[in-house]
């Protein structure tokens, strides 16, 4: 059943690939990318503080993350094609209340009622569940490499539009525009998604909901593989929000640190592409121990952080391991739990990550603060990679049970 290809000729399922990933690649990039811009100093931190920016977009992470079993499962019996439909309209609804946003509360509720539930619904999550559903293994590796590698031009694309409307038009006007790109481009590809091409979706009963959970709490290698996972994106998150403080820390210019993580952005074009393939040849848990330990690398180099080398290295490696990482997770995922209720397997195990992917930069924050430096916070960065790696090489040693 894994091997599906679905009715119909293999090309048909091509377009439908295509307008899931463009949905996928909007979505980031305004809900996401766009969205990063427009909380700055020169935008709606001008009018509102820090404190509340920061929750707001933190906690629409989480609450996308607390949201992912129960998209899954809609995913499992309906497939995704009105799951994004519902997101794409979400989201803009909540960029077009921040836009207009006059009091704290505003933006929390753009944030965590609106934005953070789109992403949940538009993001890579149930995009990985409809390559399944559509491609099953005999073309799941060319479908993620596709899906990850439009869906990696949102930020290029993205940052440096947003950054010029919010120049030319003032954040609120600027916000304004991104919803009306997000419907306008984002609503049409999700229509031309397929519902579903593989039968795979059908109702699923409460009992095989609760008979899923229980047989995946009883499963060692599911248990220790979604630890790895928590704290392989606790770890990402935490460099990903810091490594630009870290390095201006160093004594680099904020300019320099910040062409290193676009530099990196671009880095990570070839392990998206590549690593679908990798895994099918030679196993998705070996390159993802590889890229894990890459990753250590890259948070090991710069725990000093005042070295020109430390800041290439760093970038360097960090974008060849992170755009490794970005389709691995599904490729294996995928192989083991294809015949089952994947959408609420991925959800479940996504849900525990946005948490962990949550507390990991509020804790690398609080370390330096008390520790007034970036030293001790990217050694227990580093460690925590490597024990990430330890947790999937115990993966792979397991069988599955329950």
């Amino acid at each position: 059943m894994t091997g599906r290809p679905g009715p119909g000729h293999p090309d048909r399922q091509w377009a439908p690939l295509l307008a899931l990933s463009t949905t996928v690649a909007v979505s980031f990039g305004v809900l996401l990318y766009s969205v990063s811009v427009l909380i700055t100093e020169e935008a709606a931190g001008s009018v509102f503080s820090t404190t509340v920016l920061s929750a707001g977009y933190g906690g629409a992470l989480l609450v996308g993350g607390l949201f992912a079993p129960s998209v899954g499962r809609r995913a499992d019996r309906l497939g995704v094609r009105l799951i994004f439909v519902t997101g794409i309209v979400l989201g803009a609804c909540g960029v077009s209340v921040l836009s207009v946003a006059n009091a704290p509360w505003h933006v929390l509720a753009a944030f965590w009622l609106l934005i953070g539930p789109a992403g949940s619904m538009t993001f890579y999550e149930p995009a990985f569940v409809a390559v399944e559903q559509w491609f099953g293994s005999a073309r799941r590796a060319r479908s993620l490499a596709v899906l990850t590698v439009i869906g990696g031009l949102a930020g290029p694309v993205f940052l440096p539009l947003t950054s010029a409307l919010v120049d030319s038009l003032g954040w609120r006007l600027a916000a304004r525009v991104l919803a009306l790109v997000l419907i306008g481009v984002g609503a049409p590809a999700a229509v031309l998604m397929a519902r579903t091409v593989s039968g795979h979706a059908g109702p699923v009963s409460q009992e095989s909901r609760m008979a899923t959970l229980r047989r995946l709490m009883r499963d060692r290698r599911f248990v220790s593989y979604t630890l790895s996972v928590a704290l392989m994106f606790l770890c990402v998150q935490a460099i990903l929000l810091h490594r630009i403080a870290l390095f201006e820390a160093g004594g680099f210019a904020v300019a320099t640190a910040s062409a290193g993580a676009a530099a990196a952005s671009l880095l990570s074009f070839p392990g998206r592409f590549t690593a679908p393939f990798m895994a099918r040849a030679w196993g998705g848990l070996r390159i993802q121990l590889v890229a894990l330990l890459f990753l250590a690398a890259s948070a090991a180099v710069a725990i000093d952080g005042s070295q020109t080398w430390q800041l290439v290295a760093h970038f360097f490696v960090f974008g060849l391991a992170f755009g490794a990482m970005l389709p691995i997770r599904a490729s294996i995922m995928g192989e083991w739990y294809a015949d089952e209720s994947f959408g609420q397997v991925m959800g479940s195990q996504w849900m525990v990550a946005s948490v962990a992917g949550a507390v990991g930069p509020a804790v690398v924050g609080m370390v330096r603060d008390a520790t007034d430096g970036y030293g001790v916070p990217m050694v227990l960065v580093t460690a925590g990679l490597v024990v990430a790696a330890g947790l999937t090489v115990a993966s792979a040693r397991m069988p599955a049970s329950g």
